[in-house]
């Protein structure tokens, strides 16, 4: 990196000092003009505050702008938040998504029930060891994504590190296109066709978000100071009891969720396919009426799944290993889905309050 600096110093002394810096990031990252000016719209989109606009898709993207842009956010505390990156190698597609705790939410629940689950089920040995993990990373053919939650299968035999298996992968949309993440999950699947279960969660709201308009109440009178959360939800004139209600503060709607719909596809002999609606394929609403018995059925089948899988390879990696004890191990969904609903009613809050906090900073 330093040579490739110094042997473009003549080059710089030409340029003025504000352009030096540019140009140099522009020559170490091999990266043209126009890429360069396309890693410059990526992060100008996730550094400059623009609540009405928390995912994007940039077309005609090149896999050096893209792990550009990845290694600054990995690199660089500036980019707020946990920012996702989707990249469609084959189609020079980026997906971005901004971090939302509403968006976090459905799957921290979720990750806490598959993790106690699946501590169960872990078998060590002398000669083997089998066990899944909860995460949100996941390798794909051509791709590169970050789920909002991969289970993967991972087999350790004395001799060698096998390939992980993916088990399950779940999705959440909650301001971006819902197409935008079906096209995410068939990547997933296709990298992946060993997948068991795919959970997308879709949450939205009951129109897009928009900011306070020139002059308007809330502009007159939450520009006068940086308010803290508190002092910002204290300013609602009836404070929002339930999901049901939107977040109104000086005239304003800052947040107000529509509906939490779940979708839960399982596999069949086949790898998943989620353009097929059929009996491996389960609905549910989860707010504002709660209908979730169908998705309960599923992802207990979905686990079933994980369980026979893992007794499965444990079989195969150790063919006299005793696999009754997971076989026989006996498999109950039991979601705090009040727990949820709570936890988002806290999210929504500080959606709110995020929406505003970037409004002010973009307004003042």
């Amino acid at each position: 990196m330093l040579s490739a600096i110094e042997s473009s110093a003549s080059d710089l002394d030409s340029l003025p000092d504000n352009l030096v810096l540019e140009e140099t990031f522009r020559k170490v990252a091999k990266l043209d003009p126009i890429d360069f000016d396309q890693c410059g719209d990526v992060l100008k989109f996730l550094t400059e505050p623009n609540p009405e606009q928390e995912s994007a898709e940039f077309s005609d993207v090149y896999y050096g702008v893209y792990s550009t842009v990845e290694h600054i956010i990995e690199e660089n505390d500036t980019v707020p938040g946990r920012s996702r990156l989707s990249y469609f190698k084959d189609k020079h597609i980026l997906l971005v998504e901004k971090f939302t705790s509403i968006h976090e939410v459905p799957f921290l629940h979720l990750d806490s029930i598959f993790c106690g689950f699946l501590h169960g089920l872990h078998r060590h040995d002398s000669d083997y060891s089998v066990y899944a993990t909860v995460s949100r990373v996941l390798t794909l053919l051509y791709a590169s994504a970050v789920p909002d939650l991969s289970i993967t299968m991972n087999v350790i035999t004395k001799n060698r590190i096998h390939e992980p298996k993916v088990l399950v992968v779940g999705e959440c949309a909650f301001a971006q296109d819902t197409d935008s993440v079906l096209r995410k999950i068939k990547y997933e699947i296709a990298s992946h066709p060993e997948v068991l279960m795919v959970i997308m969660v879709v949450i939205e709201e009951h129109q897009p978000y928009r900011s306070p308009g020139r002059m308007s109440e809330a502009w007159q009178m939450l520009l006068q100071d940086n308010l803290s959360r508190s002092s910002f939800l204290s300013l609602q004139g009836i404070a929002a009891q339930s999901l049901d209600q939107p977040v109104v503060v000086a005239g304003h709607t800052w947040c107000h969720l529509a509906s939490v719909r779940f979708h839960v596809w399982v596999r069949g002999d086949e790898p998943i396919n989620i353009d097929v609606d059929n009996e491996l394929l389960a609905r549910g609403t989860l707010f504002p009426k709660r209908d979730m018995d169908a998705v309960d059925t599923m992802i207990e089948k979905g686990m079933v799944m994980m369980r026979d899988c893992l007794a499965t390879v444990c079989q195969k990696v150790a063919p006299g290993s005793n696999i009754c004890a997971i076989r026989e191990s006996g498999v109950t969904f039991c979601p705090n889905w009040n727990h949820l609903l709570r936890n988002l009613k806290r999210a929504v809050d500080g959606t709110a309050y995020g929406r505003y906090h970037s409004w002010y900073k973009s307004s003042s």
